[in-house]
């Protein structure tokens, strides 16, 4: 809405007389004095306002040249009216501290206007004591000016009036600060900094003492009670941005809500109150004078501004210090890579060997204690006895829900719970990222352990049945065969995940916090580490087709471990009978009974090799193509900031051995190769 449309609304839609028919037209002196109680908002003998319409209408009969003049200075009551509802709505903190404080410069503004009514009712009665004239046209000239300024403030108000409250309302008012009208730039000051005096005692209580004393809602950070104090660093404080004021920088505004974030983190997580430091002093002497205002923060690189970049610089170093000191920030870091990263090998081989005759068994059967007291065993048993106890009081065990029909292997993890302030700000524990990781290298190390057992027993199988059970011997052939193609690829994708990735992305990490001097740095530097280890893992959902590849290999491992163990029973029950049959012969002699029953043996155990030789082939031709198209992926999402990925195919592809017999799979990286150089 403009000026001009509110000049229309002021004006009556019609001037209204009594009994016109005997009244007389009034004189200038009479609708004059009228006038002066219409200025104010008051009704008059002969001018009254109409509560319905909203505006005053004349009760008395005016000639053609009074009509004109008359209500073109009611216009001036009408504006009044509109000013005086603004602050009669909002004072006494009805609607918020800052709407007070605009009510409060729009009332002083209309005393400075009740100052020149005053006047020139003391002029107009002395013209008529002594007789002189003085006329609606005097009273014209006389009103240019206020006309003016009322209709700045009325528009001001229809500005700012409705549900704006705050740093919202503060906004409205600002852009008024600029404007090429002296009076409203000189009024939108005025206000600016009596209404944002309450902000700056908001503020500084906020990034002093880091508590929010938001009486009305009118500040840009709000408090979000039911959050508990381990969701308290992302979720107990917000920032609502309908209520930053306009002139604050995005900068400025996330300074200060860390500031605040900061402060309340060590009083109520941390039980720690440590000395203010130097632009926290200042703020507090700020706050207790009461006087300031945020008006200087409309001129770019303000003092107030300067203050607030300190004051967040200061608080971020305090709090980083005491997580590294009281907390052992850092040495907790050290023992998530041990740990939840398995990067302590010795301790994962030993868990492995320990855990694995219970990890077969029906989850139903397994109990926390069971795993709790392993896990100790795994402990004395490698390095890691040699571990800070820090460390390994943080360690535990968890068990996931279950379904039922879940074996060990599948409820298991380890536990890194630091608790207290660490947890509240990394998210360590629970079902946060290193939680996810850990499942993932954990199914990689148990498929590594289970090819590992498969070569052992085979090995053994060989030496002990190679001769007496000679049928079974194309069968481990086979086997054998399959078992080394995928202990090659397995161990290339786990070198490349433990070594290539998690090892690298953490040497830079290690790099980044030993320099960090601010908390935000470290936690920008460890939500990058996890982030680079996911995406470079391909555990992340732009990378889901190829992660489900690479399970796809591990269910082929896991399938051949199965169908291997149940024909590994059968040739150990048929290798124990042909001894057992070949010391009987060698002590009792045998007869034509014994020798048909060995015969029938011997063939229904051969159905039972062919059978499983064809089961082997499946598995292998079934693995090949899942392999290919694995390495096939791993080349197409390779990429100038993932060269690792294309690295890792050739690795497993080792002297073209799966592109000879697919040409797809070789054009693929002969494109690759070419179009990184």
């Amino acid at each position: 809405m403009n000026k001009d449309s509110l000049r229309i609304m002021s004006t009556p839609k019609s001037v209204k007389t009594t009994k016109p028919e005997v009244m007389d037209t009034i004189s200038d002196i009479e609708i004059i004095r009228s006038l002066l109680y219409c200025f104010q908002g008051v009704d008059s003998h002969w001018i009254e306002f109409n509560q319905n319409e909203k505006q005053f209408v004349v009760t008395a009969r005016l000639d053609f040249y009074q009509t004109s003049k008359v209500n073109r200075l009611m216009e001036l009551g009408y504006l009044h009216n509109i000013v005086q509802e603004y602050i009669e709505n909002n004072s006494d903190n009805k609607n918020g501290s800052v709407a007070s404080g605009i009510a409060h410069c729009l009332h002083e503004e209309l005393c400075i206007y009740y100052d020149s009514i005053n006047k020139l009712q003391k002029e107009v009665n002395e013209a008529y004591e002594k007789s002189k004239e003085y006329s609606l046209g005097n009273l014209l000239c006389w009103s240019v000016l206020w006309l003016g300024q009322l209709q700045d403030l009325a528009y001001t108000v229809k500005m700012i009036d409705g549900a704006k409250r705050g740093g919202e309302l503060v906004s409205v008012i600002a852009p008024f600060a600029y404007c090429a009208n002296p009076y409203l730039q000189q009024m939108a000051t005025n206000m600016i900094k009596v209404a944002t005096r309450p902000l700056m005692m908001i503020m500084c209580h906020w990034m002093v003492d880091g508590e929010l004393l938001d009486n009305y809602e009118e500040f840009f950070i709000c408090h979000c009670p039911d959050i508990n104090n381990l969701d308290m660093w992302n979720n107990r404080y917000t920032i609502r941005e309908s209520m930053v004021p306009a002139f604050f920088t995005k900068d400025d505004v996330n300074r200060i809500f860390r500031t605040g974030r900061y402060i309340n983190f060590l009083h109520t997580i941390c039980k720690s109150k440590p000395e203010l430091t130097p632009s926290r002093k200042t703020l507090k002497d700020l706050r207790n004078s009461g006087d300031k205002d945020l008006f200087p923060m409309l001129e770019q690189g303000s003092i107030i501004s300067d203050m607030i970049n300190k004051a967040c610089t200061e608080s971020s170093t305090v709090v980083l210090d005491i997580l590294k000191e009281q907390f052992n920030l850092f040495l907790h870091f050290e023992g998530l890579r041990r740990y939840m990263l398995l990067g302590q090998g010795d301790f994962v081989t030993s868990l492995l060997e320990i855990l694995q005759p219970h990890l077969d068994k029906s989850s139903g059967a397994l109990g926390h204690h069971t795993f709790r007291n392993l896990l100790d065993t795994a402990v004395r048993m490698s390095n890691a006895q040699y571990d800070k106890p820090t460390i390994l009081k943080t360690l535990d065990v968890k068990l996931l829900p279950t379904s039922g029909e879940d074996c060990g292997w599948d409820i298991f993890q380890l536990d890194y719970s630091t608790g207290g302030p660490l947890e509240t700000i990394f998210e360590f524990n629970g079902s946060g990222r290193y939680s996810i990781m850990f499942v993932f290298l954990w199914r990689l190390k148990r498929i590594d352990f289970v090819l590992s057992q498969m070569w052992r027993e085979l090995n053994l199988q060989i030496k002990t049945s190679y001769h007496i059970v000679p049928e079974i011997r194309y069968a481990l052939k086979w086997t054998n065969n399959l078992v080394a193609e995928m202990v090659h690829s397995v161990r290339q994708i786990q070198f490349y995940v433990l070594s290539d990735v998690i090892e690298t992305e953490w040497e830079h990490f290690r790099e980044a916090i030993n320099k960090a001097s601010l908390l935000e740095t470290v936690i920008q530097a460890h939500n990058q580490f996890l982030k680079n280890i996911f995406k470079r893992s391909v555990q992340t959902e732009e990378t889901h087709d190829l992660s489900k590849k690479m399970r796809q290999l591990f269910e082929s491992v896991l399938e051949l471990r199965g169908i291997q163990e149940r024909f590994h029973s059968q040739s150990e029950h048929e290798l124990n009978r042909r001894k057992d049959l070949e010391k009987y012969i060698e002590e009792h002699g045998t007869n034509n009974k014994m020798e048909k029953d060995d015969l029938e043996t011997k063939e229904a155990f051969l159905l039972e090799v062919e059978r499983y030789e064809n089961i082997i082939k499946e598995i292998s031709s079934s693995y090949k193509i899942d392999l290919v198209k694995f390495l096939k992926k791993l080349i197409q999402v390779s990429t100038d900031d993932q060269d690792a990925l294309h690295s890792l195919a050739n690795r497993i592809n080792f002297n073209k051995y799966y592109s000879k017999n697919d040409q797809d799979l070789e054009k693929c990286a002969t494109y690759i190769c070419r179009s990184h150089k």
